[in-house]
């Protein structure tokens, strides 16, 4: 007999659909990345100023606390398109959603790549930006709809993996793209990478999850069948469908405002506190300003000229961005064997520890202990703190405020990407070599809330984390509050077919004879005899 569909890993055909969904978020990377290391080019004008037609081979900026504001408005763009993307994909899908916005990069790689004054360039970074916000806040719950609980433990880093991916590659082009004007074909590459996005996505599949919200279930049956890869896939599609009646009987999707309000039927406000909080504590953790200012950083320790392109800090920049997207990979391998809040507090635990030894690194200007710590510091970033806040909205909240709940903990996340990219260089020079002392002390922070509120979600059905944890800010610490894992359900014979577990049972009566055909044909169900839920 064919395996329950609900317990396979990672199949093919999900493999596929997630790296299509991804390149949005490898163009995220890529404008991350971009500013890094042709930085000293752009802001000083190292190379010298002068004219290639009429274009400057800069765009002189004076002040650390503008050029701030010109990293940081990349993350402004991105907040409005984590937005707008979110009433979007409920009316249209993923595959609208991340096909179309792709195209604001071309617009976008026009306004850099042709950029001659600071106001110009802002423009391109927001629009850019908007791009990116869109795909992320779309591919996060793409992902997690498309998969089951176990593939969801490794598919989950994709947001992170891909933002790595973009960021080394961007930076290994910068070696040799970044002076002038080689530098505006670096801008110029993100309106191509928008195009092949904008071509390759409709090839992917839509979220089954959405195709049965939107009524279209023959659709969505096939979607599930190309996902699962000839696994039994009857009892999930079941279970997907009634999850959706329950839902819709309770409320329609909800947008941000009621989230944040508190107007769902489930008390959401943990959740809510919980995703907040991690994307909050990912952006403070320190990590942009080793992918904004890695080189100006290591460039202190090392000395030499910035304008001998590659210098030995930009090179040790994209020795680290690699070393990045290695982690990444890893910490989605151990995703896998080891809890989300395990891998949460020992990477934030490390980011404190290396932190704490960039300080004396700096002070005593050894060189090699700066450029070790930063390493390890990003490394470690990615082995936790960097891919599962992405996924924990798609974790911890019930389809029908799932696209809402993202958007508003990528909107956080954005929001910090802001504040860091603009107070960095002020930071850094009003406190100088003590500067990571200041995000030594969020990582503490971090990981003390983690272990006190962010509950276990790693092989854990959405179902079941949303029902133990929808009663109002609480501690988690304690058997109360453990979710027993989907192969801990299976053994213990939890999976029942077509329903989703005994209260639902109860509520929906026995669904164990029902198969997709009969529920396809029910054009007029029976309404449920459902009470309400407390806020």
């Amino acid at each position: 007999m064919p395996v329950d569909s609900r317990t396979i890993g990672v199949t093919g055909f999900q493999a596929y659909c997630t790296g299509l969904a991804a390149i949005g978020s490898f163009n995220f990377g890529w404008n991350i990345g971009s500013v890094n290391i042709p930085g000293d080019v752009l802001q000083n004008c190292v190379t010298g100023r002068k004219y290639y037609g009429p274009f400057p081979s800069c765009i002189f900026v004076g002040s650390n606390t503008v050029w701030g504001v010109v990293v940081g408005s990349y993350a402004i763009g991105a907040l409005i398109g984590a937005i707008l993307s979110n009433p979007i994909i409920d009316r249209r899908g993923y595959k609208f959603t991340l096909s179309w916005f792709a195209l604001l990069n071309v617009v976008g790689a026009l306004l850099l790549s042709l950029t001659t004054k600071i106001p110009q360039f802002i423009i391109g970074r927001v629009v850019v930006g908007i791009a990116a916000g869109a795909a992320n806040n779309a591919l996060a719950t793409y992902v997690s709809d498309i998969s089951t609980p176990r593939s969801r433990t490794v598919l989950g880093g994709t947001v992170q993996f891909a933002c790595n991916m973009g960021i080394m590659i961007d930076n290994a082009c910068a070696l040799g793209l970044a002076p002038p004007p080689r530098w505006r074909i670096l801008f110029a590459i993100t309106g191509v990478l928008g195009l092949v996005n904008f071509i390759l996505f409709p090839f992917a599949r839509e979220s089954p999850k959405w195709l049965i919200n939107k009524g279209r279930l023959e659709e969505a049956h096939e979607a599930l069948s190309r996902f699962r890869n000839n696994a039994y896939i009857e009892d999930e599609f079941n279970e997907m469908v009634e999850v959706d009646r329950i839902n819709k009987e309770r409320t329609e999707d909800v947008n941000v405002i009621q989230v944040l309000r508190g107007q769902t039927p489930d008390n959401l406000r943990h959740q809510l506190m919980c995703v907040s909080a991690l994307m909050f504590f990912q952006q403070f953790c320190g990590i942009n300003a080793v992918i904004f200012y890695s080189t100006s950083i290591i460039n202190r320790s090392t000395g030499g000229s910035p304008a001998d392109i590659p210098t030995l800090a930009q090179i040790l920049s994209f020795i680290i961005s690699v070393a990045a997207l290695i982690f990444t990979f890893i910490g989605m391998v151990l995703g896998a064997y080891f809890g989300r809040r395990t891998l949460l507090m020992f990477s934030h635990l490390s980011m404190a520890v290396f932190a704490a030894l960039i300080v004396p690194g700096s002070v005593r200007n050894v060189a090699a202990l700066v450029v070790t710590a930063v390493f390890c510091f990003n490394a470690f970033f990615n082995l936790g703190v960097g891919p599962i806040p992405w996924a924990a909205a798609s974790e911890m909240t019930p389809r029908y405020a799932m696209t809402a709940m993202s958007a508003i903990g990528t909107g956080i996340g954005y929001i910090g990407t802001f504040v860091i990219g603009v107070i960095f260089p002020p930071l850094n020079n009003w406190w100088k070599n003590y500067t990571f002392l200041f995000f030594m002390a969020w990582n503490i922070i971090a990981t003390v809330f983690i272990f006190f509120f962010i509950p276990e979600t790693r092989d854990r059905p959405i179902e079941d984390t949303v029902s133990k944890h929808s009663c109002g800010i609480h501690l988690v610490v304690g058997k109360k509050w453990q979710v027993p894992p989907i192969e801990e359900k299976a053994e213990m014979g939890e999976l029942e077919h077509g329903v989703i577990d005994e209260e639902d049972r109860a509520l929906l009566g026995d669904t164990t004879s029902i198969t997709p055909v009969d529920i396809i044909e029910m054009s007029n169900p029976p309404p449920l005899a459902l009470s309400p839920t407390p806020k």
